[in-house]
């Protein structure tokens, strides 16, 4: 009886585990830029409608806070949580210094409406300083990103990150270490979300591989996120012209083949205004 007793434990503990990991892979997550949207119950429907589980939302500090406590209730409703993004070429830790304070102010005024996490999407590769001087590009941005960890760390947020899929070809040997850049970044943030902008199933899990078994390494959730965005002299980098048909099929097939890496959290789909205008 024992022995039976034991299968059956062992047994629902696999129903479990094995139950958690497909939580873990079921991240369907957006970037919504256009922050006067979340007032539209259009935009509203469609996230609801295209089973949306995470929205990146662009703060704007000019809309009035309880826009965004009323937007994150109705989120929340129907099971989808919401993180507040920002982030841009040149933004340091002045910036982000600017948006915690935001957040936190925000969190006092509207505590039971509360974001999950911070979300981050900056781009020092677009700066003019990672032209001049690369290794002082990547050293100050590695500077803000263990910043908004030690912000964040004990407030109950998330930090999450974006990074392009080229991130482990970019070197650093400075103050934090020496290794590549997406290993890094993954190895100090709660979660991140890999800008794989690519429009085939092959592509997608090429560009993703070392990511992947960075997140297993460090145990960091990461979605693979795709374009949506018209790109008409580079169409293979966007599912514009697929439409979304194709795009959900190409996501079901990378989202099959990295199903037994328990820290591959599911996909993303940029953005929330093009994927609106997206073909079947």
């Amino acid at each position: 009886m024992k022995k039976l007793f034991a299968a059956f434990m062992m047994l629902g503990a696999i129903f479990i585990m094995n139950d958690a990991q497909a939580q873990q892979n079921n991240t369907k997550s957006t970037w919504l830029w256009h922050t006067h949207t979340i007032t539209d119950e259009q935009t509203i429907q469609f996230l609801i409608e295209k089973e949306v589980t995470t929205v990146y939302l662009q703060i704007d500090p000019a809309l009035p806070n309880d826009v965004y406590a009323d937007f994150i209730n109705k989120m929340r409703e129907a099971n989808i949580e919401v993180q507040a993004l920002d982030g841009g070429p040149n933004w340091n830790t002045v910036n982000f210094d600017a948006l915690w304070a935001w957040i936190s102010q925000y969190h006092q005024e509207y505590p039971g409406s509360r974001f999950t996490a911070v979300h981050l999407d900056v781009e020092p590769y677009l700066s003019v300083l990672w032209e001049q001087n690369r290794n002082l590009a990547v050293s100050q941005y590695q500077e803000l990103i263990q910043h908004a960890r030690y912000k964040t760390q004990y407030s109950g947020l998330r930090l999450e990150v974006d990074v392009p899929f080229w991130y482990d070809e970019v070197l650093y040997y400075n103050q934090f270490g020496e290794g590549n850049l997406a290993e890094w970044v993954i190895a100090n943030t709660d979660g991140v979300s890999i800008m794989a902008y690519r429009n085939t199933v092959a592509a997608l899990k090429s560009i993703t591989k070392n990511e992947m078994n960075y997140a297993k390494k460090y145990q960091t959730p990461v979605v693979i996120g795709v374009e949506t965005m018209p790109f008409p002299d580079e169409p293979y980098i966007t599912f514009a012209a697929d439409g979304e048909i194709k795009m959900n099929q190409v996501l079901d097939q990378v989202a099959g083949h990295y199903a037994k890496n328990r820290y591959f959290s599911g996909v993303g789909i940029h953005y929330v205004q093009s994927w609106q205008d997206l073909r079947q």
